[in-house]
């Protein structure tokens, strides 16, 4: 024999004779013990010899776990190996472990014995695998019996087990054990849960299509208090908005999935387009079972409704629906059920007033293609052109938005609005001023087939643009994309002449899988087109306002005086800036400007005074600009109201006049262009 066998053969003889001694010595006293009392004397020393039975192995029981095939039947009394093999099971998961360790049943002590500790622990298995074991069975609470459906789930847990090396606390590499990661992530419900909220809200986009998949159609917003709660089921009902029944519109003829989702995953399905799986026909309601879904006390959880459509409905099927929430059952910490069929948003009346609306439309109703406003379209400037060959720049940028659309977007046309005006502002006619365009995306050149110059109006401007694309331009889904026009400009025969482009969604002829609804608009800022002269640019960091009140009761002359700061650059030659301002015209003055009231009016009653002063360098009796520098020109504007007069009024700058002479000479003139950009903020005075 052994020695590990003879000291196992040794300490189970003292376990017998132990127990021969205390039947010997308590005989008289046991004959006064209830059954309970002996039964637990039983259990004690079934426990020793259990402990004894382990050291065999080197350690606790539990190091090696008996896990092959639970046969029978087990209930409260029943007392035989099966019942220890069990013990053995519940203790191999933390959530339904028998009894606390060095207790009687407890792991490396487990008894032959099915009393109220394992029949809990049965109690707990049961709970925390309700989908198998008790839903199928339509049981809410635990039983502690161990039954079929009990057996079964642990039957098939012990033929995924897979046999583990003992835990050193870490791998050949030093790595932690990642079971216990695994068991640290276990969770177990607490509390006594009961629903503190439940809310039905619109999907982020209401309108689906028919033939599309997984569509959101409402979300469910659930949230416990006092306890966590484990959601087990959940009813839904769909009706055609303004029914109250299905006879008209079936939902099994319109949708063939309806599904729950949480943070982008798929939790549960159901068959929408079998008749068969609506709990109730006439009021279109489904049932999600076995859910199995966690929810920790005082933390929302969002539930995704989506749908997956039939294709090519009639007209009874598309429109508008509701979706709603009738029914939601739920289990607390002890596995007691609460099913909550009238709280906040959940109503089994399926009162529109708690519903999620939603529109069914035909496939490719939603393609939306809008033309917006770029944040790249380049300020109004001087552009500054040869005079001798042909010269590019991009006038205007505009965005194409399919953010809204179910399918790419190819665009087959556009046509845009050309206002060109001389320096006089006389219309020009496009074919004098360009030569070609160029249609950028994402900076990439996109191939045109044909670019058609005309000078029929379109909408207030005198000229139009249509270009046309040889299959080749499209937009994604959901995608929004920069559009630039790259301008390719003839040798220009007059200065100071401007160019603005425009362009309407109604404008642009696109396609999607459907019809697809165009919209928006976008207008580009007006440049002017020079072969030489200045370049303006506003400073509105330095834009300043001063007010003067007057003290004399009799006499109303209270003054503001407004300060606008502007840049000058000059290209192509020096150029020269009488030292003067002046109101409302001149061809002269260096600043031209005028005062205007809130309706954006030039004024010309009340007084001004004026000044206008330069970084520049000063040559002869003018301000010099030398080619290529940036000078900076600051006017500042006193304005005293006419009497009764007073009230908000802004200072705008009209036009600068430069000379390519330092002394005499005819000036040019630079409009201040848009003349938003060269406006002062309105001030009462």
């Amino acid at each position: 024999m052994t020695k590990i066998a003879t000291d196992f053969a040794s300490k189970l003889a003292v376990a017998f004779v132990a127990v021969a001694m205390i039947f010997a010595a308590f005989a008289p006293a046991a004959q006064a013990q209830t059954t309970e009392d002996l039964q637990q004397m039983i259990n004690d020393l079934l426990a020793q010899v259990a402990q004894l039975q382990g050291q065999t192995s080197g350690g606790t029981g539990s190091s090696v776990m008996n896990c092959s095939s639970f046969l029978s039947d087990l209930s409260q009394g029943t007392s035989n190996a099966e019942v220890m093999r069990l013990q053995q099971f519940l203790n191999m998961d933390p959530d339904t472990r028998v009894a606390a360790a060095g207790s009687v049943g407890s792991a490396g002590m487990e008894t032959q014995y099915y009393g109220p500790a394992t029949a809990a622990a049965v109690s707990k298995f049961q709970v925390k695998y309700r989908a198998e074991i008790l839903s199928p069975l339509g049981l809410v609470n635990p039983t502690g019996y161990w039954g079929a459906g009990s057996r079964a789930k642990a039957n098939a847990l012990c033929s995924e087990t897979v046999p583990t090396v003992p835990d050193t606390g870490g791998d050949e590499d030093g790595m932690e054990d990642e079971d216990e990661d695994e068991e640290e992530d276990d969770f177990s419900l607490s509390g006594s849960a009961n629903l503190d909220k439940f809310e039905v809200d619109d999907a982020e986009d209401d309108d689906v299509e028919e033939g599309q998949d997984d569509a959101e159609i409402g979300m469910f917003t659930v949230e416990f208090e006092n306890g966590d709660a484990e959601i087990g089921r959940m009813d839904i009902a769909l009706l055609k908005s303004g029914q109250t029944d299905t006879d008209s519109s079936e939902p099994w003829e319109a949708f063939d999935t309806i599904s729950l989702w949480i943070d982008g995953d798929m939790i549960a399905e159901v068959d929408a387009s079998d008749e068969d799986e609506y709990i109730d026909e006439d009021t279109g309601e489904l049932r999600f079972s076995n859910l199995g879904l966690i929810a920790e006390e005082d933390e929302e959880i969002e539930i995704i409704v989506a749908a997956s459509l039939q294709g090519n409905l009639d007209s009874t099927e598309r429109g508008n629906w509701n979706l709603f929430a009738s029914e939601m059952r739920f289990f607390d910490a002890d596995g007691v059920a609460t099913t909550e069929d009238n709280f906040d948003d959940i109503d089994d009346t399926l009162s529109t007033s708690k519903a999620a609306g939603f529109t069914v439309d035909v496939e490719g109703a939603g393609d939306e293609f809008d033309v917006r406003t770029s944040n790249d379209d380049p300020q109004a400037t001087t552009l500054p052109l040869e005079d001798d060959e042909n010269t590019e720049f991009v006038v205007f940028a505009f965005d194409f938005d399919a953010d809204d659309s179910d399918s790419d977007i190819e665009v087959n046309s556009f046509t845009m609005g050309a206002n060109l005006l001389s320096s006089t502002s006389a219309e020009l006619d496009i074919n004098d001023i360009i030569d070609d365009i160029r249609v950028l995306v994402d900076g990439d050149e996109v191939d045109t087939d044909d670019v058609t110059l005309s000078t029929t109006d379109l909408g207030s401007f005198n000229n139009q643009i249509e270009v046309d694309f040889d299959n080749e331009f499209y937009v994604d889904a959901g995608e929004e994309v920069t559009v630039e026009i790259e301008v390719e400009f003839k040798s220009l025969a007059d200065e100071g002449s401007t160019i603005q482009l425009t362009l309407d969604g109604g404008d642009v002829d696109a396609e999607g899988a459907d019809d697809v609804t165009t919209g928006g608009a976008a207008t580009g800022d007006e440049h002017t087109l020079r072969t030489e002269g200045v370049i303006l640019e506003m400073d509105e960091e330095e834009e300043a306002f001063s007010f003067k009140e007057n003290t004399e009761a009799s006499i109303d002359d209270d003054e503001g005086t407004f300060t606008m700061v502007y840049e000058v650059t000059a290209f192509e030659d020096d150029f020269y800036f009488n030292k003067t301002a002046a109101r409302g015209s001149s061809a002269t003055a260096g600043a031209v400007f005028t005062i205007e009231d809130t309706d954006g009016a030039a004024t010309t009653t009340g007084t001004v005074s004026q000044s206008l002063s330069s970084s520049a360098d000063t040559e002869g009796s003018r301000f010099v600009v030398r080619e290529g520098e940036t000078e900076t020109f600051t006017l500042k504007v006193t304005f005293n109201p006419a009497t009764g007069e007073n009230g908000f009024y802004a200072l705008q700058l009209g036009s600068v006049n430069f000379f390519d002479v330092q002394a005499a000479g005819t000036a040019d003139s630079q409009n201040a262009t848009p003349a938003q950009d060269y406006e002062t903020d309105p001030y009462e005075i």
